[in-house]
């Protein structure tokens, strides 16, 4: 598993993934994760999000700023 810091809009994220993923969809699922509210939650636990995004689903892990991705 591979770690890539990313930048998104002002924020460092450790992005952790095995497969290849576009650059596109890096930023669509971080959008959808920021809407979702997946950096504001306290919790100390991961929390686990699915989205879709032009018909491939991602199973995605957040624990602070680490985003782990598994393409389903």
């Amino acid at each position: 598993m591979e770690k890539i810091p990313f930048l998104h809009r002002g924020n460092a994220y450790q992005i952790l993934i095995e497969d290849d993923i576009t650059f596109t969809a890096l930023h669509y699922i971080l959008d959808e994760l920021i809407d979702q509210g997946a950096f504001t939650m306290s919790d100390e636990c991961t929390l686990q999000y699915s989205i879709e995004y032009e018909d491939v689903n991602y199973i995605i892990g957040v624990d602070g700023m680490n985003v782990i991705i598994v393409i389903k």
